[in-house]
Order: structure tokens, then sequence, then C-alpha cells
């Protein structure tokens, strides 16, 4: 498999410009790989910066820190809306909205502590696509030195119309 560029930073800022949520709702620090082909992203997100769940907690003995579910479930929301923009054309600033609308599947397999970078890769697994709707099913595997802390199964619908919901 050949090497595949991150995606163009003037259009990664499109994106975040028109986010469906404001910029601090976006999780992920780094998109490392897109591969269309594959319908696969790769990512990053540092576990010491500001998570909106995560920093809220009450640390102790018998509760660690680490990154809430809550959290983890809102970056595999940030996946998502990556991949229709970046493998369906889904423009949120031409009126393109999205939401997540099932969960088939969310197992937390380990604590993913606060410190180490979590590696994120999604993966389509099935597709629906027409003009004004695109409904998408994930595979996510998130990871923490190389430790699979979280597997999740989710399907989210992109539409031109919101109306179509």
């Amino acid at each position: 498999m050949r090497a595949v560029p991150p995606p163009d930073r003037a259009e990664l800022r499109r994106f975040l410009a028109s986010y469906l949520y404001s910029e601090e709702a976006f999780l992920i620090d780094e998109v490392t790989q897109l591969r269309p082909d594959e319908r696969v992203i790769e990512a990053r997100t540092e576990t010491t910066r500001s998570l909106p769940y995560s920093g809220l907690q009450r640390t102790g003995p018998n509760h660690p820190a680490h990154v809430a579910g809550a959290d983890l479930l809102a970056i595999t929301g940030n996946l998502g809306c990556l991949h229709a923009w970046f493998f369906h054309g889904c423009r949120w600033d031409e009126g393109w909205t999205g939401f997540g609308n099932r969960v088939h599947r969310a197992d937390f397999k380990r604590l993913a502590r606060i410190g180490a970078p979590l590696a994120l890769e999604s993966r389509e697994t099935r597709l629906r696509s027409g003009p004004r709707r695109v409904v998408i099913r994930f595979e996510f595997r998130f990871r923490q030195q190389n430790e699979l802390v979280y597997l999740g199964d989710q399907t989210a619908m992109f539409l031109k119309d919101p109306e179509l919901a």
C-alpha cells in the first residue's frame, strides 16, 4: 500500500470554519491519513488536551484520570463528519448537515489514560449514497500505546435537506 498524505490544510480549515459545532468540539488534533480508495481515516488525539467530560472528572486511587466515554463517542462523530466531507462531498457551507443515528456497538476495551495520545482509525463498512442523503456505517478503532481502547460500530446520516431526517 502506498503512503497517503494528510488532507490539504486549506480544505481542513474550510471544514473547521463551517463545522456543525464550534471548533472546541472538534477533538481531533491531527488528521494523519485520508485513504479515499479504502474509505479509511487515520488521526490522532492528544489526551492531555482539554476534553469536555474528561476534564470534569473527580480522580483518585479508585478512579484514575482517563478519557471519558462521552469524549470517545464525540470523537467518533468528528471522524464521521470528516468522512462525509472528504469522501462524499457533504459540505456544511453548502447546506449539508449530519446526525449520528445509531450506536450498534460501543466496546470500551480498557481505560484510555490521560498521557499518551490516541491513535484513531475509522473505516466505512456500508454506504448508501444519493444526491441529498448519505448514510454511512463505520467501524472505529482507537488505540493507545498499541492497545485497543475503543471499538465502535456506528451509523450516521448526512442530509442536504434537514427535512429529510
